[in-house]
């Protein structure tokens, strides 16, 4: 009776009250648009200010332009995280209470709090746009972006020119590069004379116009060259600017010192290749760009004399362009350990030197331009020491970004460095700071960054292209610059894994530091919890974070904390981190199930990942609506809560899991996950993978996961196998089959550890209805393959296999021969056995891999007239095996050959002899393998654990009681502002402060009854 009261009189009053947020939500429900007109302002003063910068080139970006573009980006990122916070709290769904008065205080309570965050953030988004009006203000005051406050305009990269050191004399570490451009100024023997570009490629400061200097000035050179010219084609200087005369008027100056006064500019071409008409040349056009390229080339025709133009560029894509054809793209490398130690410390060495150097060489990483800035800053000291290296190193970073006192001995290395820096923009340069996040030569996994820049909002764009195409844009933009360089390639020639350039590492990671991007908290830091203060992005280093943050350090704007090695007490601070999109912990040590609890609290997170220590995943999982991305590779977990693929917005699911048992035999959680999928609420696109066996779980779901894209499968041995075979059939089958008038963009795996060799053999599909067609875009297969399953051969799309087994045979490979989009071949065997390819199989075939471990019989061969497309030869093979029966002088367009980086002496010699034959001269690369059947299982997955189980405590009405003595409302901020404000309105402040009050006297009056 009294409870039925107690709820009349709180639906009368409440009602009222709804009148009132009504009222409310009318005076603020402009915040939506107020929110996309300020991203709109961002977006134009960022327009206005790349304007600006582009009216004066690459070269000529100063000082103060810098700050305007960080400051823009800084706002961006504060704007995104106001947004984010905002869509947050209105987005955030109320938890059902139930019926009667403690449903509907519950209700009103979510509603009042959705009005607090209006006027909180309707605060927030005036104080943001006065510090974009003052940004604007900024931007159109001053010619200080072209002058920068120095002296007659002079940037801070003022007169950018090409870096002073060039070795003249026998460069150190450059015998071999030497050796191998001079041999390509030759035809191979039984080739036509034909003109070629040569196009050297790398980073700045590698030596590339060493390198070409010195092949230039070679007594063999110039004994087979009738005439050579050296050109300087330095971007926007005055002499190149001219584009086609100033190049051309350079060569004939060179070539035909007296005449080149007679020729106007309309007939420079005409002349020059009337007098290169019989002549055998060599012309070096030094840093050229791609339009400058396009504009001349038209005047080199090929004579038969086999003449050379060496071209030195830091594009990938342009020096690819300049020779593409019949030319050759030489990449430099850095220099070995050795060559690095005589550049830096040409004179006596020490242990203590050597020893107190190591770590400022491996920032160094090789590079030709460091290691003599360092050399000439040590040569200024009296005596160079392992103590000043060490310090040197700890300082490098502001070395490289400023002008320390005295001689500036980093200024060339600056110049190299700023220049990549000012070439980006936008979220193209955020991608590239946010690289400052990993350790110096840590190779990184691509799709891992992609995805975390994804998670990060940094790929944002206002055009119809995916966010996924602009982040790959992105990445491959920083591999175009050689930013960063592949350090492994996939199946489709994009780069695997890759590593940025120690210098240029150490340049990104002190600007992001510099900047409060990131914070990299350690007892090495003297400001550790000073940088930490506002920072975007923590990165732990190995070292206890505890000793390093004050306790009073700001986290608020925290969007990823990434872990490498040791963080006792890392836990403790995620909770400050409310917008925390990225969360790494796949290297963390010390993580334990039930610290798992404090990250299932942040909402905004989209990326996790969990390292070793981690067996169970808890099921208040669910509280991560926002997660896209949940990565369990390295985790020890092997069952996976229900709660986990009911996350709406996942899309990568990687791990080696089964579903929980108790869950499948749960009616109302199979129910409800029933209605989730058959819902098409399921966003999941990567499934990699689950093990299955003649339990129900992944199987019978998988038909209803209709936004799979890549699915792997562990198929364990089972004693209901006939059943189980269907199972797996069923499900292969309904992910093959596609509409008949479209490409697959699917992907499977299926490793089997089933000992029988019949098991995948026994998948059999059934025909495909009318309209639909059964395909993949990739396929890899693992187990015991006496041949291979039927269906392998219905796919007609398959672009990509992989079949691994203990021994692969002609027989096996002979369902796949005509395959005729078949891209990508890789066999992984223990064995090889009388494996041929003849002429006319796989006729698109583009990239080869073997994986042997040893040969029963004579070693592959392939036809004469085979393969008459590949450009890549991967040979994986270590100890003996030279696969010497692949004749690699046909394949006409092969550009590299990949070995095993522990094969023998021997198999080097052989492949590097292959390769200097070839017209193509292809590259002969080493790959560090841990194991050439390549386990996608990383890490400690092969640990047992028992599972702990949590139980689930039912609700009950005295929950009731318990939420609703914590649910003390506070008034917001707003209301003292509003008061300064008489926009705003008293009446609408005293208004709220009456509602939050009569709430809080409802609240009591409930509890008590």
């Amino acid at each position: 009776m009294e409870s039925a009261a107690a709820s009349a009189f709180l639906k009368s009053v409440m009602g009222r009250l709804f009148l009132v947020l009504e009222k409310e939500y009318n005076k603020h429900k402009g915040l939506a648009q107020a929110t996309q007109s300020i991203q709109q302002d961002l977006r134009m003063i960022a327009a206005a200010m790349d304007d600006q910068l582009r009216t004066l080139g690459p070269n000529d970006r100063t000082a103060v332009a810098r700050m305007y573009r960080e400051e823009i980006l800084d706002l961006a990122h504060d704007i995104e995280d106001c947004v984010d916070r905002f869509m947050h709290r209105l987005r955030c769904k109320q938890r059902s209470g139930g019926g009667g008065a403690g449903a509907l205080v519950h209700r009103v309570a979510h509603e009042l709090k959705k009005v607090q965050s209006r006027c909180s953030f309707a605060d927030e988004i005036q104080k943001l746009k006065r510090r974009l009006k003052d940004a604007h203000q900024r931007v159109i005051d001053g010619g200080s972006i072209s002058c920068g406050g120095q002296p007659g305009g002079l940037s801070s990269t003022a007169a950018y020119s090409k870096p002073s050191h060039v070795a003249r004399n026998r460069p150190v570490g450059f015998e071999k590069p030497v050796e191998e451009l001079l041999s390509l100024l030759d035809e191979v023997d039984g080739e036509p004379e034909q003109l070629r570009v040569i196009s050297v490629v790398g980073f700045g400061g590698l030596g590339k116009t060493t390198l070409a200097r010195a092949v230039y000035d070679s007594p063999q050179t110039k004994a087979k060259f009738d005439c050579r010219a050296w050109i300087a084609a330095t971007g926007d200087s005055p002499k190149t600017r001219d584009g086609m005369r100033g190049i051309l008027r350079d060569i004939l100056q060179q070539v035909r010192p007296r005449d080149t006064m007679d020729f106007d500019s309309q007939h420079l071409e005409a002349s020059l290749k009337e007098y290169l008409n019989d002549k055998r040349y060599l012309f070096v056009i030094d840093d050229i760009r791609l339009d400058e390229w396009s504009t001349v080339n038209s005047a080199f025709e090929d004579n038969s004399t086999s003449s050379r133009i060496i071209l030195t560029t830091t594009i990938q894509s342009v020096a690819n362009m300049c020779s593409h054809g019949n030319g050759y793209v030489y990449q430099m490398d850095t220099l070995g350990e050795e060559d690095s130690k005589k550049i830096a410390f040409p004179g006596v060495r020490s242990p203590e030197l050597e020893q107190g150097s190591a770590a400022l060489l491996g920032k160094c990483d090789g590079l030709p331009l460091a290691l003599v800035s360092v050399s000439d800053y040590l040569k200024s000291s009296s005596e160079p020491t392992g103590e000043l290296c060490a310090k040197l190193c700890r300082n490098l970073g502001s070395h490289l970004e400023e002008k320390h006192h005295g001689h500036d001995n980093f200024s060339d290395l600056r110049k190299v460095l700023l220049g990549n820096y000012d070439s980006l923009s936008g979220y193209a340069l955020t991608c590239l700071l946010y690289l400052g996040i990993f350790p110096n030569n840590r190779p990184l996994k691509r799709k891992v960054v992609i995805r975390r820049w994804l998670a990060e909002g940094y790929a944002r764009s206002d055009s119809l292209r995916s966010e996924q195409d602009i982040a790959e844009e992105n990445f491959d933009k920083l591999i175009d610059k050689n930013i960063i360089h592949p350090v492994d390639t996939r199946n489709n020639s994009q780069a695997k894994t890759c590593k940025t350039h120690g210098i240029m590492h150490e340049f990104v990671r002190h600007k992001s530091l510099s900047q409060r991007f990131i914070a990299t908290p350690s007892p090495d830091n003297p400001r550790p919890g000073i940088d930490a203060n506002n920072a975007r992005h923590l990165s732990i280093h190995c070292g206890e974070l505890a000793e390093c943050m004050e306790s009073g350090v700001d986290l608020s704007r925290v969007r990823s904390l990434t872990v490498f090695g040791d963080a006792d007490g890392v836990i403790s601070y995620v909770h400050k981190c409310k917008l925390m999109r990225v969360l790494d912990l796949e290297e963390c040590n010390v993580l334990e199930d039930h610290d798992l609890k404090h990250i299932c609290r942040l909402w905004h997170l989209k990326y996790l990942s969990l390292g070793g220590t981690v067996c169970e995943l808890p099921r208040c999982i669910e509280g991560l609506h926002c997660l896209g991305t949940l990565d369990l590779r390295r985790t020890r977990i092997k069952s996976l809560p229900i709660e986990v693929i009911q996350l709406p917005h996942l899309t990568q699911l990687f791990g080696k899991f089964m579903l929980d048992k108790d869950d499948l035999k749960n009616v109302n959680k199979m129910s409800k996950l029933q209605r989730f999928l058959s819902g098409k609420k399921s966003n999941l696109q990567t499934l990699a993978g689950f093990v299955t066996d003649d339990r129900n779980g992944f199987l019978q779901l998988m038909g209803d996961m209709n936004k799979l894209r890549k699915v792997k499968i562990w198929c364990r041995p089972a004693a209901n196998s006939s059943n189980y075979i269907d199972d797996l059939s069923m499900a292969i089958q309904q992910f093959n089959k596609v509409s008949i008038d479209r490409d697959s963009d699917r992907s499977l795996s299926l490793v089997s550890e089933e000992p029988s060799e019949n098991f995948l053999n026994s998948l059999v599909l059934e025909p495909c209805p009318e309209g639909f067609k059964y395909d993949l875009r990739s396929l890899k297969l693992h187990g015991k393959l006496p041949r291979l399953p039927p269906f392998v051969a219905l796919l007609s799309g398959l672009t990509e296999l992989c079949i691994s087994s203990d021994t692969l045979t002609r027989d096996l490979l002979s369902a796949v021969v005509n395959l005729s989009r078949l891209l990508y071949l890789k066999l992984i065997a223990d064995q090889l056995e009388h494996l041929e390819i003849k002429h006319g199989e796989f006729p698109s075939l583009r990239r080869l891999c073997f994986a042997v471990q040893s040969l029963t019989s004579a070693p592959p061969t392939i036809e004469q007239g085979a393969l008459q497309n590949i450009v890549s030869l991967q040979l994986l093979c270590r100890g003996p095996i030279v696969l010497s029966g692949i004749k690699i002088r046909n394949f006409k367009y092969l550009k590299e050959i990949t070995i095993d980086s522990k094969a023998t002496a021997e198999t080097r010699q052989h492949w590097e002899g292959s390769a200097k034959n070839h017209p193509n001269r292809p590259r002969v690369l080493l790959l560090e393998t841990a194991d050439p059947m390549e386990s996608e299982e990383p890490g400690p997955c092969a640990m047992t654990e028992k599972r702990k189980r949590t139980v689930d405590q039912p609700s009950s009405d005295g929950g009731l009681d318990s939420s609703l003595k914590k649910m003390r409302l506070s008034e917001p901020s707003f209301f003292e502002v509003s008061r300064d404000h008489p926009s705003g309105g008293g009446n609408g402040a005293q208004c709220h402060h009456a509602i939050f009050q009569l709430l809080n006297t409802l609240i009591n009056l409930v509890v008590s009854w």
